[in-house]
């Protein structure tokens, strides 16, 4: 421990460590994340140079010819392997190592004298290694550590970490079986019999559920959930508990354990935690609940351990068929029908026409809050209720008891993510399929036997080659870095980030493949970035970004962001400030987004609950929270009621039907892909086989031109022929492709298609219609609204330019042979480097300038528009960035024309209204605002009330807008908004410093002061908020102008500091004027006369006077008489006013220049 510490102070001493770039998605190499710190070369000697003393003075070229034969030496990259330097490090670091000796004034002695040695033939350049290694420790400190942190990260043997379980003979009760057989059921009988249990679940309804259960039952028992603690007696703890499986206390001792579905060992997202509470648990009878496909492997970690185990198997209690025949339309609904759709698209778009046709719908998807949950279930279970048909998503298939007797595959096509953290739109899986189908004929319901079909001919061979596929078993369970771990890895490198230091971990991290993968911690890392710059401790951080959020949710991800900004100023977060921060209370919704907003602000709600349990003092009213949440959730719930009414209006932002292509998951050639994949389960490639001959079936597709398709008719590509003909092709079964493929998102809007390589010319030329669909599906699945295409070109120019500086010095910049010439010295102008910059570019972690900082979400736009103009940024790379040095300017403004100059707006650029000195008469500044927040007609007063103080809570006046007639006294009328993306073609004049005067629905906003900084509360420098640089506030008179004069600014000789309101100037003296910013003498100023005579009579009165001085002088010595005294003290007089006179006029011509002369 001794040493480990040591090594730490070492690292600590060097100043800083190195800084870690931020890689997502798959993982990378260590040598990826590392940056090579500079080590300063000393530009002076201050002291006697002891190395040139004994060594003499080092010739340059000689010097450069040793440090090159170094370089290319085969025992340097040997020896330097053996102490971790290869590859990228070895090259970084003999660069680093080549500069610091040629351009340091002063080397260290041993340095300079073995280089010395070296250059007189006395020593081997060999010998030179021992110095290079301990700079290269300087420019890598991580190397004299690496050893520890590859120990931290080792997850081969995570059965260690649970010492209390290991200490204990475990028996392990596997319940196997499919949906609706019993197997919880029999658990549960155990676990209720027992003197004290934990059950650990999947879903806070199923812990809800055995929650109420157990207690109906007599038996106490607690509820532990992420947001929520319930206890059965009060204030004192149960023997039994009912939790989240993330919620369960690997320390408490316990008679027996409930597992419920197991097979989510194989999340990519939560899979960790199902490994964690298996080999964990710290009870005496363990029963383990899931499908036959995770008994191998379950098996085999208990075996590993020591632990019995035992099987037990179930079947399914009552049958499941599938028919025969589609549902075919949606006008042959059935009551007791459940219709299964994957995106909520489909989802509204299935319930408008089920209630056109006058039936009563519940509607169950996964962002409903869990009362609203289960209160459409007892709704559609209820036999005296007319609602009689459900529409679903894949939430229904846990957690909730549905009396359902057949259900209905809308499509069978999902998104989902793989192994690498990418996104591919698949077929479901048959373990999917499954417990989505065993939903119908729910044993103790009064169906018999339950049945499952698609909605379309062309889905149901591919739904009967799903169901009857053998489920694959599931090879490998979930782990994830815990808080330990992190924070000892943050012991070795404590400048770097939370997210560098998650990704630095994955990179090192050894893992036994065969057993375990680690788990995605993409989502970890978005919220570690989106609150990187908020000042917390890394425990503080890492349980904040913990936190159940979705990153597709901005305003939950925004409420996050401002809830960690609070908390790291200690101010407490009260329901109060909860409540004005996001515009409480609501009234019933009246459009879609208004419902999904809801759902969101439930979701921020339940942050504050989740954090209110880790940090009690900090969100200290949990229970006046909760109570807005149940207020919340019986909102939502009667929103629910009136879905006719707000289905009328759906306007869902980000959905297919608005993203251009009608596209329609029940795409016939997806489902073909859908059930080749189904039929082949022996290789990963997923080949298909050859498709049936099929009927030819003409639609018709209404196409709004965007996206790719818009781009590639823009590059004459395509033609509206060619487009034409496309679309007519696009539903029909396409008999002579047999490849199926999936695309790959490598990252936002970047995505790769996956073949058999001897297949790919047959693919490209029989596929072509499939992939220009799906590739614009892709791109549009985050489009950029118009509005946002300035913004995200802004933050790609700048992402761009930070890019470049940065690999500016990281690389030789060429040398003295031809080995660095030809490999090293064109690297400013090379492919590789631009390759380097893109792979960086829209990284929130170049750390772009502040403007940037608050563009929040733009680094998948940003990615799409890299992807979409990456010829276009080659071409200024190479060709235009010496002429055209500003990015922004060459490509967002004049090249792509997203962007309009200053002082313009519109799609025209066309001028600002008022003066062009003055855009909006001095009101505000002018900006083309394309997407508004907007606001019904008639909406309370209060909702504008609230929304203004939410806004005044974060200072945010960007989002302030103001529309409407620009005056010269008021910037304008203010509509306020609260719906984004909605176009609009009018003139915004937006004012960042705002004193607002609310009236019911207009606002007119005016300047504040000129020294107030973030708004003001009205008219008056003491009316500020806080003051703009170049003042400071006073207690008496608010914001006071700071003179800068009195610290002397003005550096010119001839200049004079004037004070200026919030500033200072520096003018040239009198009789100066400024040219080139220097004040030089103004010869139109009239210069002063010289003084007594002119210049040659001044010279020869001079030396008349002093020859007279020392004749008379001369005599007196000789003659010592009055007359004499008298010429010799004249003598002095004139001599004196002679001198005056000439220093006079010196003085002249140093103020007046030699004119003066």
């Amino acid at each position: 421990m001794a040493s480990v510490k040591a090594v730490v102070t070492a690292l600590r001493n060097i100043g800083r460590l190195p800084q870690l770039r931020h890689l997502s998605g798959s993982k990378k190499s260590f040598e990826d994340l590392v940056v090579p710190l500079t080590v300063k070369s000393a530009s002076t000697i201050n002291d006697v140079n002891v190395g040139v003393e004994f060594g003499g003075i080092l010739a340059k070229d000689a010097l450069a010819s040793v440090l090159s034969q170094f370089a290319r030496r085969p025992a340097v990259r040997k020896l330097g392997a053996e102490h971790g330097l290869t590859g990228k490090f070895l090259l970084q670091a003999l660069a680093s190592f080549r500069r610091y000796c040629q351009e340091s004034a002063v080397l260290p002695v041993d340095l300079h004298i073995m280089l010395s040695d070296i250059l007189q033939n006395s020593r081997h350049v060999d010998d030179l290694f021992p110095l290079f290694l301990r700079h290269a420790r300087q420019v890598f400190p991580h190397l004299e550590c690496i050893e520890e942190l590859k120990n931290i990260s080792d997850l081969r043997l995570p059965q260690n970490w649970y010492p209390e379980a290991r200490s204990i003979q475990r028996r392990v009760i596997f319940h196997a079986g499919p949906t609706n057989s019993g197997k919880t059921y029999q658990a549960l009988q155990r676990y209720l019999a027992a003197k004290s249990g934990v059950y650990c679940g999947p879903l806070k309804l199923l812990a809800s559920e055995v929650f109420h259960k157990s207690n109906a039952a007599g038996v106490p028992c607690d509820l532990i959930t992420g947001e929520e603690r319930c206890l059965a007696n009060g204030q004192t703890c149960s023997g039994h508990i009912s939790c989240t499986v993330e919620m369960l206390d690997t320390r408490v001792h316990y008679e027996v354990a409930v597992i419920d579905e197991i097979q989510m060992m194989r999340d990519l997202q939560r899979g960790w935690a199902w490994t964690r509470a298996l080999l964990g648990v710290y009870a005496d009878e363990i029963h383990v609940c899931g499908e036959l496909a995770a008994v191998d492997l379950v098996k085999e970690l208990l075996v590993s351990v020591g632990d019995e185990f035992e099987l037990h198997s179930y079947e399914r209690k009552t049958p499941l068929k599938v028919l025969d025949s589609p549902l075919g339309s949606l006008d042959s609904i059935q009551p007791y029908d459940c219709i299964v759709a994957f995106n909520r698209n489909d989802l509204f778009k299935v319930t408008r026409q089920v209630e056109a046709s006058g039936r009563s719908v519940a509607m169950i998807y996964g962002s409903l809050p869990p009362g609203t949950k289960l209160a459409q279930a007892r709704k559609f279970n209820d036999p005296d209720d007319p609602c009689d048909v459900l529409v679903a998503t894949d939430a229904i298939g846990m957690g909730l008891n549905l009396s359902i007797r057949r259900v209905i595959f809308y499509s069978l096509v999902k998104v989902t993510l793989n192994e690498s953290g990418e996104k591919e739109l698949e077929p479901i899986s048959t373990s999917q399929a499954l417990q989505i189908a065993g939903r119908a004929g729910r044993f103790g319901t009064f169906h018999e036997s339950g049945e499952v079909t698609t909605l379309r001919m062309e889905d149901l061979p591919a739904l009967k080659a799903i169901l009857t596929k053998p489920t694959e078993p599931i090879n490998a369970a979930g782990l994830f870095p815990t808080l330990e771990q992190i924070e000892m890895f943050a012991y070795y490198l404590p400048k770097a980030t939370l997210s560098n230091l998650l990704d630095i971990f994955v990179s090192l991290s050894a893992v036994d493949e065969n057993r375990f993968f680690m788990c995605n911690v993409d989502d970890l890392k978005f919220l570690a970035d989106m609150i990187e710059h908020v000042p917390l401790t890394l425990k503080v951080r890492y349980v904040f970004c913990m936190a159940p959020i979705s990153r597709k949710k901005p305003f939950v991800c925004g409420m996050f962001l401002r809830y960690a900004r609070k908390f790291s100023r200690g101010e407490p977060l009260t329901s109060d400030w909860l409540a004005r921060t996001i515009g409480w209370p609501f009234s019933a919704p009246t459009k879609i987004v208004d419902l999904i907003h809801l759902e969101d602000v439930f979701d921020v709600l339940d942050t504050y609950l989740w954090l209110g349990y880790r940090f009690t003092d900090m969100f200290p009213e949990t229970e006046q929270v909760r109570a807005m949440q149940r207020e919340l959730d019986v909102l939502i719930r009667e929103s629910l009621q009136n879905m006719k009414q707000l289905l009328k209006t759906i306007q869902v932002a980000g959905l297919f039907e608005q993203q251009g292509l009608n596209f329609d998951s029940r795409n016939p050639a997806t489902a073909a892909n859908a059930a080749a994949v189904a039929k082949d389960s022996s290789t990963k490639m997923k080949q298909a086989t050859t498709t049936t001959t099929t009927t030819t079936t003409t639609t018709t597709t209404t196409v709004r031109k965007g996206g790719v398709i818009q781009s590639l008719i823009k590059q004459g590509l395509l033609t509206p022929g060619m487009l034409g003909f496309i679309l007519q092709t696009r539903s029909q079964r396409i008999s002579f492709c047999n490849v199926s493929f999936s695309w790959r998102r490598i990252r936002p809007n970047k995505t790769i298609l996956t073949t058999n390589r001897h297949q790919q010319n047959r693919l490209a030329c029989c596929c072509a219609i499939n992939v220009l669909l799906v590739v614009d599906l892709a791109s549009r699945a985050t489009d950029v609204p118009p509005g946002d295409r300035c913004d995200t070109c802004r933050f790609l120019a700048r992402s761009f330019e930070k890019g470049f500086n940065d690999t500016n010095k990281s690389h030789f910049e060429g040398g003295n042979t031809a080995w660095e010439n030809e490999n090293l010295g064109k690297y400013s102008t090379s492919e590789t480097r631009f390759i380097e910059i893109m792979e960086l570019i829209c990284s929130k972690k170049s750390k772009h300038v502040k403007e940037e900082s608050k563009i929040k979400n733009l680094e998948s736009k940003c990615h799409a528009m890299a992807e979409e103009y990456e010829e276009t940024l080659e071409t200024w790379y190479y060709h235009n960035r010496k002429e055209y040095p500003d990015l922004f300017d060459w490509f967002c403004i004049k090249t792509v024309k997203v962007c309009c100059p200053d002082n313009t707006f519109g799609a025209s650029c066309a001028p600002c209204p008022g003066d062009p000195k003055r855009p909006c008469f001095g009101n505000g500044i002018c900006e083309v605002m394309n997407n508004v927040l907007y606001v019904e007609k008639f909406v309370e007063k209060k909702k504008i009330d609230a929304y203004f103080r939410a806004v005044e809570a974060d200072l945010d006046r960007e989002n302030v807008n103001v529309t409407g007639d620009i005056r010269e006294n008021c910037a304008g009328t203010v509509i306020v908004i609260f719906s984004k993306f909605i176009p609009t073609k009018r003139i915004f004049c937006v004012n960042v410093r705002l004193k607002c005067a609310i009236t019911l629905f207009n606002i007119c906003c005016t300047a504040c002061h000129e020294s107030c900084k973030g708004g003001c509360n009205g008219e008056g420098p003491k009316e500020c908020h806080s003051c703009r640089a170049g003042w400071i506030m006073d207690e008496d008179t608010g914001c006071k102008d700071i003179d800068e004069c009195e610290s002397s600014p003005c550096t010119d000789q001839f200049e004079q500091c004037e004070n200026t309101p919030g500033s200072y100037k520096c003018v040239c003296a009198e009789a100066f004027r400024r040219e080139d910013g220097v004040c030089i003498p103004d010869p139109d100023v009239p210069r002063p006369k010289p003084v007594f005579f002119g210049l040659l009579a001044q010279q020869v009165l001079r030396y008349a006077s002093y020859f007279g001085l020392l004749l008379s002088f001369l005599l007196i010595l000789l003659r010592p008489k009055t007359p004499l005294i008298v010429l010799f003290t004249c003598s002095l007089v004139i001599i004196a006013l002679i001198e005056a006179g000439h220093a006079v006029r010196m003085l002249n011509a140093i103020f007046l220049g030699d004119q003066a002369l």
